[in-house]
């Protein structure tokens, strides 16, 4: 089980550097995340007993948005890792993408149930 917090740390940890003037706000965006997948799934998450399948999803949403709000404020950052990818700050807006994508392929996933149907005859 996660909670906001611990997906907070995961995406904190996650991105280096990681601008000061984010990290007051990132809760924000972690719980903005949460909302989203929520909505998406029907499911309700709650913040503090967050079950693991919908983990990943919510810390890429998370993710895109801190590099959304990187590459917009444009905070002097000059490269940026996440994780073992790095990127000039120029690329963060592709690199936000790419989360968000993957976050949707995530998202996705969680919906595919198994159909069964009976045969005729």
């Amino acid at each position: 089980m996660f909670s906001a917090g611990s997906i907070r740390d995961v995406v904190y940890s996650g991105i280096n550097p990681f601008p000061p003037s984010i990290s007051g706000i990132l809760l924000t965006i972690v719980n903005n995340s949460i909302f989203f997948v929520e909505n998406w799934t029907g499911d309700s998450l709650g913040t503090t007993s967050i079950a693991d399948k919908y983990q990943p999803s919510i810390t890429d949403f998370s993710t895109a948005n801190v590099l959304k709000l990187m590459a917009v404020q444009d905070l002097g950052v000059q490269s940026v890792s996440v994780g073992d990818i790095s990127t000039n700050n120029s690329n963060l807006m592709a690199m936000s993408k790419q989360f968000e994508e993957k976050a949707f392929m995530e998202l996705k996933s969680l919906n595919k149930g198994i159909k069964l149907g009976k045969a005729r005859g």
